[in-house]
């Protein structure tokens, strides 16, 4: 770095002084940081580019409580470098410069201040730069990162919101807006945020990744999805327990039926109990049939296929099952149809049937690997898990399966007088504000739903 770059460095640092005034500065012959100590407010707003308010500034900064040891008028005799002089004309003809607004050159100053952790001062000089223009883009979005970055949500969000009102074709402000949201837990607001910077531009990288990150699946059970953020986080390992009787199967199947019917989400039904002709049948009966929605046509074609495991158990020689390594099957069975098929979502039906063809030699570290395996191939797994203690509320047959999921829905039943109730609580769900009530669930030919007190 020459002598030349250094005294355009130093100059850089004083308040309002971009790169292209302190060339200004250079080539009105203030070479060094006292020669323009020196200077008076009328001196430096003889240089073009150098308005009232920065020569003010300038001198300000020097002089802060006003004392001027130089008389009024005086002109001060500067000593150029002849060779910087001639130098100089080189500085006016870079190729494609194009001169700095004040405002420009206040919000580099004030994103080079950023860059070095000095916030306040960060800021300081950003609000000049909206003073001089209030629809300086990149300083509202500077000012609000800064605010993101200490914790002040709110602030960043006003930031934003001005800068969505002076360019609404602008998608950056929206994934900002998305990122201060899911900061505060407000993952559901942001969702639409991000959703609206990818309607503005599709290509949009940061507004996809947090929408995979963010992806919720609905349930459509009425009254549910709105207590989870709006669904289940997307790629989850979800056990559904209960005892039997607690209607799990049909609770999946409808999760499965709705996001096929309403969005033609890819979805596989895997049985290893009920044969598929029985469960459709059962499913008919509860108003889950094809009728209106050809996706739900069972073949590998359409958007919900029910893969029927049972009955190749009843057809295949019991020491030719024995041989079968049930749980490396299972995961190889879902990878090929997600290749063929593209499933997104996926029930496995149901866990201790699985159990019943496996001899587990370590089942903890067995079933350890098989939800890593699961959890690997990128889809949403329902896992149907009975619960067979009527005492106790054991969400696994080993004691592990309820740590190695990400979320459990319980599904709970409770006598009163002659009948029974249905209760639905959610134990757990990751990545979700959820309560821990139990709320009654009920279920009609329109589908399923909670109640709420």
């Amino acid at each position: 770095m020459t002598k030349k770059d250094d005294i355009l460095k130093e100059f850089t640092e004083l308040p309002g002084v971009g790169m292209s005034k302190a060339k200004i500065l250079y080539q009105g012959g203030f070479d060094s940081i006292k020669a323009l100590e020196k200077a008076s407010v009328e001196e430096l707003t003889k240089l073009k580019g150098i308005n009232k308010n920065l020569a003010n500034g300038i001198h300000e900064h020097f002089h802060p409580d006003g004392d001027d040891d130089e008389e009024e008028g005086v002109v001060i005799d500067i000593d150029i470098d002849e060779e910087e002089t001639k130098a100089e004309p080189e500085i006016e003809e870079e190729p494609d410069s194009k001169e700095k607004t004040e405002d420009e050159e206040l919000m580099e100053r004030g994103l080079d201040l950023y860059k070095k952790g000095k916030w306040g001062q960060a800021l300081q000089s950003l609000k000049e730069a909206l003073r001089v223009n209030p629809t300086n883009e990149q300083a509202h979005l500077i000012t609000g990162d800064i605010f993101c970055e200490r914790g002040k949500f709110e602030k960043a969000m006003e930031s934003y919101e001005i800068l969505i009102e002076i360019n609404p074709k602008n998608d950056e402000p929206w994934v900002k807006y998305g990122d201060a949201l899911m900061a505060q837990d407000r993952s559901a607001e942001a969702i639409t945020c991000y959703k609206k910077a990818l309607e503005i531009n599709e290509n949009n990288e940061q507004a996809m990744e947090r929408l995979m990150e963010n992806e919720r699946i609905k349930t459509y059970v009425e009254g549910l999805d709105e207590t989870l953020d709006g669904g289940i986080p997307a790629r989850h390992i979800v056990l559904v327990c209960g005892r039997a009787g607690s209607m799990k199967s049909s609770f999946c199947y409808s999760i499965l039926h709705n996001l096929s019917k309403k969005e033609n989400v890819k979805g596989v039904y895997l049985t290893l109990e009920q044969s598929r002709a029985s469960l459709q049948r059962h499913m008919k009966k509860l108003g889950f049939d094809s009728e209106g929605a050809s996706n739900l046509i069972v073949n590998d074609m359409d958007d919900m296929v029910v893969i029927d495991i049972a009955h190749l158990r009843k057809e295949t020689d019991t020491t030719e099952l024995d041989g079968i390594d049930w749980l490396n099957s299972i995961i190889t069975q879902i990878q090929n149809y997600k290749k063929a098929f593209g499933c997104e979502v996926i029930v496995l039906d149901s866990l201790s049937a699985l159990y019943s063809l496996t001899t587990f030699k370590n089942p903890r570290s067995e079933l350890f690997f098989f939800f890593e395996k699961l959890r690997d191939l990128g889809i949403t797994v329902f896992i149907i898990a009975e619960m067979y203690d009527p005492e106790k509320e054991i969400f696994g047959t080993y004691g592990v399966e309820e740590f190695l999921a990400d979320s459990i829905i319980h599904l709970k039943t409770e006598k009163s007088g002659k009948g029974t109730n249905l209760f639905l609580g959610v134990v757990k769900m990751r990545e979700t504000n959820h309560g821990r009530d139990y709320n009654p669930l009920i279920v009609d030919k329109t589908g399923f739903a909670i109640v709420h007190d």
